[in-house]
């Protein structure tokens, strides 16, 4: 499949994926692991919704030779954690694993709870008994992309900010909006950005600006952190501060003078938090306030609690995110009817074991080997709707998560050492925001006249396609509840 293809929304071959996600392609051949042989050309692919074939082949760390399928977004930048791979990979995951603690977490948490305000004012929401959202996705957005902001660049950024400056120049936030949003002129060779197309021209004028300010920052930050490592002074804690001190801290030390990350990298790290995080964090929100509206019973189990744990009168707090299980419950669920990360493609660099567990029903494993350069795709929709996994895997059930271990199944965000190093950032995130708004507020389908819940549902609830998969345009009505 050629990357346009896959992205293409007339494309069938990702419309197939989603379209038989009730496992009936597997059924086809009793199996959930498959071969796929081309009549004509191109080499044989395997397709897997087995969550133990999709384990060896993502969980692998520095020894593994499943490699990622390669992605040009993701390398715009430069090599970062996503794209590198065996002792190039676990140098980045050992610089960036410690700006991930509960410091960062809190201060997510704080700012997501400061941006729901924000936006409540902002949108006049404090005067209005109901709120018509038409498109729920503008409003996730718009959050998702404030906090990596924030906390990810550690600039400063409101609901309010306007796109361009006092001179009419386009602002630092506006530049990574254009970065951010979906856009084709990532996938074409950079010399099409020279093209007089809007989209084109915008999307090389943010890129240049940005490529200025970062390397600017490095610099500036670079100056500071020296700074304050000789005064034993702490620093900021959003990603990009914490990147720059591990550099210089680990360029003291004869011991960790090679985890060093160049510029390049540096940069190429903090804008992959910034596309990794941003749309996939919006999708998966706009999905649970859409199957939240859609099912008003498992909306309410969640209201009770939040008011059991926040009452109605007060801000909730970093420590309660694991008390407010049943919120993280319903984004976990989400998560798994609508996977951001649909497929995960893994070529293996040698020939190279797969066990596939019960092949065919026989209730023994089978052990294939393989070859070198053959595609193995790990259905993450497939998993996702395997009856084996999740009893009616078509239901949206919160409480499916309920217990220990459950979300060690939790493939949306990958699984073993590659595993999303975001996903907490994600779902801390989520937990406040959605703790705040449905606290105060209600959500229900905004219907078109003369429409029902149900073909409001059958409408948005379903799938669209591009770098990721999302939900349809969400429309909700939220409804301001009554304080005690």
């Amino acid at each position: 499949m050629s990357l346009l293809g896959l992205i293409s929304p007339r494309s069938q071959g990702i419309r197939y994926l989603w379209n038989t996600r009730f496992h009936d392609f597997y059924e086809e051949y009793g199996a959930d692991t498959i071969s796929i042989v081309p009549w004509l050309s191109s080499k044989p692919q395997i397709f897997s919704a087995d969550l133990e074939v999709m384990r060896q082949l993502m969980s692998g760390g520095v020894k593994s030779p499943w490699f990622r399928y390669r992605s040009f977004v993701l390398e715009e930048w430069g090599q970062n954690l996503f794209t590198s791979e065996k002792e190039e990979w676990q140098k980045h995951r050992k610089i960036l694993a410690p700006a991930f603690n509960s410091d960062m977490y809190a201060d997510v948490w704080d700012q997501a709870v400061r941006t729901y305000h924000d936006m409540a004012e902002h949108e006049g929401w404090a005067y209005q008994e109901t709120v018509e959202i038409p498109v729920m996705q503008k409003i996730t957005s718009r959050l998702a992309f404030i906090m990596i902001v924030v906390c990810g660049f550690g600039v400063e950024a409101s609901w309010s900010d306007p796109t361009t400056t006092s001179t009419g120049d386009m602002t630092f936030s506006e530049a990574l909006r254009i970065l951010v949003k979906p856009s084709i002129a990532v996938l074409f060779p950079k010399w099409m950005r020279w093209l007089p197309i809007k989209t084109m021209r915008e999307f090389r004028k943010a890129r240049v600006m940005l490529d200025q300010y970062m390397r600017v920052q490095v610099n500036e930050r670079r100056a500071l952190v020296k700074s304050q490592i000789e005064l034993k002074e702490e620093g900021s804690r959003d990603i990009f501060s914490v990147l720059v001190r591990a550099n210089e801290v680990n360029a003291q030390s004869a011991h960790t003078e090679k985890l060093i990350l160049s510029d390049d990298e540096l940069i190429a790290n903090v804008f992959l938090m910034l596309f990794a995080g941003h749309e996939t964090t919006a999708e998966t929100l706009s999905a649970t306030f859409a199957l939240l509206a859609a099912n008003q019973d498992a909306q309410e189990v969640l209201y009770k609690q939040i008011v059991e744990v926040v009452g109605t009168d007060r801000d909730p707090t970093p420590s309660e995110y694991h008390q407010l299980d049943k919120v993280l419950n319903a984004f976990y669920e989400a998560s798994r009817l609508f996977p951001a990360s649909f497929a995960a493609g893994r070529i293996p660099v040698e020939d190279s074991p797969l066990v596939i567990p019960d092949a065919h029903g026989s209730g023994r494993d089978a052990r294939i080997v393989v070859p070198k350069g053959i595609l193995v795709m790990g259905d993450v929709l497939g998993v996702a709707y395997n009856p084996r996994y999740y009893p009616e895997p078509e239901k949206f059930l919160p409480s499916r998560w309920e217990g220990n271990g459950k979300t060690d199944m939790v493939t949306s965000f990958g699984l073993g050492p590659r595993g999303c190093i975001g996903r907490r950032f994600a779902t801390t995130e989520a937990v406040a925001f959605l703790t705040m708004l449905l606290r105060d507020w209600k959500a229900e389908p905004l219907l078109k006249p003369g429409e029902s819940v149900d073909e409001w549902t059958k409408r948005v609830i379903d799938a669209r396609f591009f770098f990721t998969l999302g939900i349809q345009d969400v429309p909700v009505r939220l409804t301001r509840r009554a304080r005690a």
